[in-house]
């Protein structure tokens, strides 16, 4: 039973919006002079950045606050805070955020979620330009995989091609990218050069798109929809590619890789 001398936890309902803004109703105080502040850690010189948002009261013990789209959040996680107790996850309505075509060319997405350890948290990513991945495909029969995406903040021309990056080494290898309409990708990426180049029992090659032959690299990523870390949620078959196993895959932070393993 809850006497009234003791503290609710606070606890926040979320909307998000296309644009990348959020709502967040919270239950367990509306002191007037209360506020709900984002931290970010991992900052220039390990500083930690926050971001404050003024509460509102709204009656029976609740407060919302506002984050709109056009305040600045850096890339990164952030989590809730209303002074030093941590905000815990509600109801998260995210509806908006699926199948997202933006018409701009700086991508912000803000997908709220609940931490490992039961906190809320804020996933920000601000990409200009952004190549998202679509469509995985594979090719057995010719050891590959296939991707398909859409360019925003670029065009696609000539010399466009797709680069697998051995993680912590210089190897890589090319693949043609062709291009459609509103800024579609797709290019075929096959195993068999990646597991030509191996370095060990396990290895990670980061997928990049370089658009044009004098533009800078962009990193694949899939960040349009309501999926904070596809990490251990997007998992494709694995390919042999001689004494390899080599799959798609997504990193913690949604950006597109292969993982190559060595086969039993």
């Amino acid at each position: 039973m809850t006497t009234s001398t003791e503290r609710r936890v606070p606890r926040a309902d979320c909307i998000a919006d296309s644009a990348g803004g959020i709502t967040f109703d919270i239950a367990g105080t509306s002191a007037p002079d209360a506020a709900l502040v984002l931290k970010r850690s991992g900052g220039p010189g390990g500083v930690q950045d926050e971001t404050r948002l003024p509460l509102t009261p709204t009656g029976e013990g609740s407060s919302r606050a506002v984050l709109p789209s056009t305040v600045e959040l850096a890339e990164g996680r952030w989590e809730a805070y209303v002074g030093d107790e941590a905000v815990e996850p509600g109801i998260r309505d995210l509806r908006t955020l699926l199948d997202r075509t933006p018409d701009a060319d700086r991508i912000t997405v803000r997908v709220p979620y609940p931490t490992a350890d039961g906190r809320l948290a804020v996933r920000c990513w601000v990409r200009a330009p952004h190549a998202e991945a679509g469509e995985i495909g594979l090719a057995p029969e010719r050891g590959a995989m296939t991707v398909e995406g859409r360019l925003y903040g670029a065009e696609l021309g000539e010399g466009a091609v797709a680069e697998a990056r051995l993680r912590g080494s210089d190897k890589s290898h090319r693949a043609p990218v062709t291009g459609g309409d509103g800024g579609a990708f797709g290019f075929t990426l096959p195993y068999g050069p990646l597991a030509e180049q191996h370095l060990g029992k396990q290895e990670l090659w980061d997928m990049w798109l370089r658009p044009t032959a004098d533009a800078a690299w962009i990193r694949i990523a899939r960040i349009l929809d309501d999926i904070h870390d596809r990490k251990n949620i997007f998992v494709y078959p694995k390919l042999p590619s001689g004494d390899w196993l080599a799959a798609p895959c997504y990193t913690s932070d949604n950006e597109l890789c292969v993982r190559l393993t060595a086969a039993p």
